[in-house]
């Protein structure tokens, strides 16, 4: 018996100094991983430079520093966005939710002297967000009027109806039919007829669909894979559609003395709630519908902006900005500076709205091309 342990011994102790070795090196391993990690503190939101990317699949260059996203569509992107159990599953992806407190907004007056631009976000349900944005004019009674009952129209609505598109045409018509008896009963102002409203309304349903109504000339911007995706439509009267439908109902479109295409003399845009003088000439309330199915292992935000942003920032240099930005917060009021610096003289406004790729295609913002011609113009830069 004394001759076979004397035998085994030398294994024993092998195998012990092995499993030592291992309890070593894990430990090691632990707090390395420790260490690496409290380096990202995610808490510290402002930080501009991260450490050496993390070797995953998706990690596709230098862009996305600190980040880590992997091939099964979970990902760590500095925000903490809960998952939507049930969407997941049965959609058989990870669709994060979007709390409200991690969406960006941020509203400048510029150099007017009332701002006229309004936004507003609120949960309808528990799986269905609303984002809007309206760019008044002529005042801010309309603007004003839209924003706090465009939300009752699309509940009474979805009541009615599963299809969003339609839910939010119908939203847009009726609460352009109530404006306008609205300001015939009530007004007493005359000028308030010649008031009116671009309108951009996001409908996010189970974190995937999202549904948008628009008139006028805000915008609606994905980023997805870093590159613009433009969700909305320019209703201009350059645009021929458009021209045509005017021209249709006797509308005049002509330019004015600096070079800005205008509807009988007074409007630069086709499609707005309001302007109640100006409908007979083609002036729609019809809102431009579209729909998209988000995929959030490729999409990193929405933003919504007003054309104080968009006169002077084209698509690709907007997202350019707010891709090299720690937090959406920090994202809009970027974006309302920027457009005040290049010369914008409107109200500038901008939601940005992260998805579940937010910072993957973070970048070190590059020198944004500047020109003295963009604090002259006066049309549309795009």
């Amino acid at each position: 018996m004394l001759l076979t342990c004397c035998r085994y011994f030398p294994s024993i102790c092998q195998c012990s100094r092995t499993i030592c070795s291992l309890k070593l090196f894990s430990g090691e391993r632990d707090n390395s991983f420790l260490k690496h990690h409290e380096q990202f503190n995610l808490q510290h939101t402002t930080k501009r430079h991260y450490g050496t990317p993390l070797s995953d699949p998706e990690n596709k260059g230098g862009q996305q520093r600190g980040v880590n996203f992997d091939t099964l569509g979970s990902w760590n992107n500095r925000l903490d966005m809960p998952i939507m159990m049930n969407e997941s599953i049965k959609r058989g992806n990870l669709i994060p939710e979007i709390p409200f407190e991690h969406v960006g907004i941020d509203s400048l007056l510029g150099r007017r002297k009332v701002n006229e631009d309004r936004y507003f976000m609120e949960k309808i349900s528990p799986t269905l967000l609303c984002f809007a944005v309206f760019d008044g004019h002529g005042g801010s009674v309309v603007s004003d009027f839209v924003s706090s009952t465009i939300t009752d129209h699309i509940k009474f609505w979805l009541l009615r109806e599963t299809d969003l598109c339609l839910v939010l045409r119908q939203a847009f018509i009726d609460v352009n039919n109530m404006l306008a008896r609205h300001l015939y009963f009530y007004s007493l102002d005359t000028k308030e007829f010649q008031a009116g409203t671009t309108a951009t309304v996001c409908l996010l349903r189970d974190g995937i669909e999202l549904a948008i109504g628009h008139v006028g000339d805000s915008r609606v911007i994905l980023c997805r894979e870093g590159l613009a995706l433009r969700l909305s439509e320019d209703h201009v009267p350059e645009n021929h559609r458009e021209k045509d439908r005017v021209h249709q109902r006797g509308g005049i479109i002509s330019h004015n003395s600096q070079g800005v295409w205008q509807v009988n003399g007074r409007l630069s845009m086709t499609r707005s709630l309001g302007d109640i003088e100006l409908k007979k000439y083609g002036v729609t309330a019809d809102p431009y519908l579209t729909t998209k199915n988000l995929k959030h292992g490729k999409d990193a935000f929405l933003v919504l902006t007003t054309d104080g942003v968009n006169f002077v920032l084209n698509d690709q240099e907007l997202i350019d900005i707010i891709c090299c930005c720690s937090t959406p917060q920090e994202a809009a009021s970027f974006v309302t500076d920027q457009a005040l610096h290049f010369g914008s003289e409107d109200n500038s406004t901008a939601i940005v709205i992260p998805l579940g790729a937010w910072g993957k295609y973070r970048t070190t913002l590059r020198a944004i091309p500047y020109s003295f011609g963009r604090n002259l113009v006066r049309g549309r830069y795009s």
